[in-house]
């Protein structure tokens, strides 16, 4: 995928590049739905800050405080290089949200099929999938962009809450949230908390 619009952005020190950050996750995610699962949101998503709240130095995350279900999540984090990896110093966190009603259906369309609707492993393990394929997809975007490449976690998998938090870039106390909305429902939200990113020409 090319993001060079972003670049662009960027360059021009239009806005600031957590904000970037931010909408190349969600142009990300618009594109693979798009591309996966012929799915076109009927509105532009949303991006709103809001701030971390921390527990001994990890991120508290919740899916209840997204939607009124159970909420199947899945995280990913970055890293600036394999020694910050071993460390757990992190570079920052992806993290998606699909509520319940909505996972099953938005899976199958993207090509992740849940064949059994009670096999919550199987659910966690598809989000995971998805989850995955956005991180990787905006790693991607962020090379593009000019920063220098990252290390990237394997997925993890929850429901309704990450009773120990996740890691995340602790220089940025503060998270966007996406909502992808689709016909007036919302399909998934993310949230996404990213650090100061060495550049490739630092």
């Amino acid at each position: 995928m090319d993001f060079q619009e972003h670049k662009e952005l960027i360059e021009g020190k239009k806005h600031d590049e957590f904000y970037i950050h931010a909408l190349l996750l969600s142009e990300v995610v618009k594109r693979i739905l798009m591309s996966k699962g012929d799915i076109h949101l009927t509105s532009k998503p949303t991006l709103e800050k809001k701030s971390v709240t921390e527990f001994v130095k990890r991120m508290r995350v919740s899916g209840l405080t997204k939607f009124d279900e159970r909420t199947y999540l899945s995280t990913v984090n970055f890293y600036r290089n394999v020694s910050d990896q071993e460390a757990e110093k992190s570079a920052g966190v992806i993290i998606i949200y699909i509520p319940e009603t909505q996972i099953v259906h938005l899976l199958n369309d993207i090509g992740y099929p849940v064949h059994n609707e009670e096999d919550t492993v199987a659910l966690e393990d598809a989000c995971g999938s998805f989850c995955n394929l956005v991180a990787g997809t905006f790693k991607s975007g962020l090379t593009q962009l000019g920063y220098k490449e990252l290390e990237m976690s394997h997925f993890s998998s929850y429901q309704n809450e990450i009773v120990d938090g996740v890691e995340y870039a602790p220089e940025v106390p503060f998270v966007y949230e996406i909502t992808f909305e689709r016909r007036g429902e919302i399909k998934l939200k993310a949230d996404i908390n990213m650090g100061n990113l060495p550049m490739i020409s630092d």
